[in-house]
């Protein structure tokens, strides 16, 4: 799972400062290197929340930590199903540093990727471009990672609070995050990202050997095989409170949304933190699960490795183009196919690592944006060197067709996105056929004003006529207006008129 949230000032400070003092944090991204920064302290995490650089004491972006609705930083989330926190309280407990160090580094592994994945594909900062404020990717940030494996009803919960700080580099200069898309409510990226992280964490469960039964596939839902619905069950209490408090806000609020009524649910029924003895929680938890299970030989069962191979299916370029095909037709709402949108329920579907199946998407994005510009660049470029003019062209086109509309296909900076390809190649296409048409029919119309040219040899009268013929001839050629058979044998029935009335006269 994955929540996202704002922070203020005070949150940062004092609740996230007060996880060092219990479980030593780490730095990660690209700007801890920038910053030249090593281990995580109260100082320094505290100097980087007012946008600071704890190294330099430089002030890195413009502070407002005095100013009300400040947001020094942003809290991402990231908790692993209870099964895998479950099996963690009970290593724990029993000292079992082999299975504790294999579900901690699973864990770490899928929160370190889909931090990456977010640092490079979603960090965005607004920038001064053509007297407009617009949103580019910086694609770099610092932030702090907290990892706890209790929840306020003092279960076992897993996760980790990975604090990105609000301010990133570009073009030299710091400045602070555009997180609106992460932040809005219903986020189908951040939905996405919390299917990315489940993905990765059972990629490498797998490696390690870890038994899974399948939850939800098409959303990447999991558990242990080993530890039943039952013993979830005994330790979802804070799950039961909110879906409880939903079933009675709803009937207060018939008018909410399930989301909002999830959101004031979780918040009415949220107890706050206390210090506790976490050994004695440790102790009453375990206590509790032996009552639902013989917690030794569960032990033993999580310990054996599986013999199971990982179902991995790594397809051709042909089959991964039908399927990633199937997937976009799935996905109702265009504005929603996302690469890792496409990604997630591919890897879902497959089993296909979800890293290898956002590159080749993204690489195919790229080959297809690159056909698409030379394709636009062969067309005009052939407009331009044709020697037929342009009025001509266009006026040979489809009559429905505006030479405005078709000019815009061409010169407009959307011809350039994805979403437009498909019309633009039909329009290409037609383009293409018609300019092939036109330019035959222009060398058509060259050769018989040759064929015209030739006759000129029969007598003087014969030149007299075609010079005036080829006179219009040059200036229909001119205006682009094509000389055809019917005119010739016009031409040639206007000069037999012409013989027949010069002999009438000489009589």
């Amino acid at each position: 799972m994955l929540s996202v949230k704002k922070l203020s000032m005070g949150q940062a400070s004092t609740y996230y400062s007060n996880y060092y003092t219990k479980t030593v944090g780490e730095y990660v991204g690209k700007l801890k290197n920038e910053l030249g920064l090593s281990d995580l302290t109260h100082e320094s995490f505290n100097q980087l929340l007012r946008g600071v650089n704890p190294k330099t004491r430089e002030q890195l972006i413009h502070s407002k930590a005095s100013k009300k609705g400040v947001v020094p930083a942003f809290d991402f989330t990231f908790s692993p199903p209870k099964s895998i926190s479950l099996a963690y309280e009970l290593a724990n407990e029993k000292g079992d540093n082999n299975l504790l160090t294999r579900l901690t580094k699973a864990h770490d592994y899928a929160v370190n990727a889909a931090l990456s994945h977010i640092e490079q594909e979603h960090i965005k900062a607004r920038v001064q471009k053509n007297k407009r404020r617009v949103s580019k990717k910086t694609e770099n940030f610092i932030a702090a990672k907290f990892q706890h494996d209790i929840n306020r009803n003092l279960e076992p919960q897993l996760h980790t609070h990975s604090v990105i700080m609000n301010f990133s580099k570009i073009d030299g200069k710091y400045r602070a995050i555009d997180a609106s898309n992460l932040l809005k409510k219903g986020s189908k990226i951040v939905k996405n990202l919390g299917q990315f992280y489940r993905q990765s964490l059972k990629e490498e469960l797998l490696k390690n050997g870890l038994e899974l039964r399948e939850t939800n596939q098409k959303e990447s839902f999991f558990e242990l095989r080993e530890i039943d619905d039952d013993l979830i069950q005994a330790f979802s209490n804070r799950s039961h409170q909110i879906k409880n408090e939903v079933i009675k806000l709803k009937k207060k609020f018939p008018n909410l949304s399930e989301s909002q009524l999830n959101l004031r649910a979780f918040f009415k029924t949220r107890k706050t933190k206390k210090d506790v003895d976490r050994d004695k929680v440790r102790s009453k938890n375990i206590e509790l699960m032996s009552k639902h299970t013989d917690i030794n030989s569960l032990l033993k069962k999580l310990n054996r490795k599986s013999e199971l191979k990982q179902n991995v299916i790594i397809p051709n370029e042909r089959e991964f183009a039908v399927l990633l095909d199937q997937v976009k037709h799935n996905i109702n709402n265009k504005y929603h196919r996302t690469l890792l949108n496409m990604a997630t329920k591919i890897a879902a579907k497959i089993d296909i690592p979800i890293h290898q199946a956002y590159q080749k998407i993204k690489t195919k994005e790229q080959q297809d944006k690159k056909e698409l510009k030379t394709m636009h660049e062969v067309v005009v470029l052939n407009l331009e060197k044709t020697r037929l003019d342009t009025e001509k062209l266009y006026s040979s086109f489809n009559r429905n067709e505006n030479k405005l509309i078709l000019e815009e296909h061409f010169e407009n900076r959307r011809v350039g996105k994805t979403s437009h390809r498909d019309r633009f190649i039909e329009i290409s296409s037609r383009v293409s056929n018609e300019f092939a048409e036109a330019k035959r029919t222009h060398l058509r119309d060259v050769a018989n004003t040759a064929t015209r040219a030739e006759r000129r040899e029969r007598g003087a009268n014969i030149e007299r006529v075609d010079d005036v013929i080829a006179g219009d001839a040059r200036r229909d050629i001119k205006t682009s207006q094509a000389v055809t058979i019917e005119d010739v044998k016009l031409a040639e029935r206007g000069y037999r008129e012409s013989v027949n009335n010069n002999k009438e006269k000489e009589l």
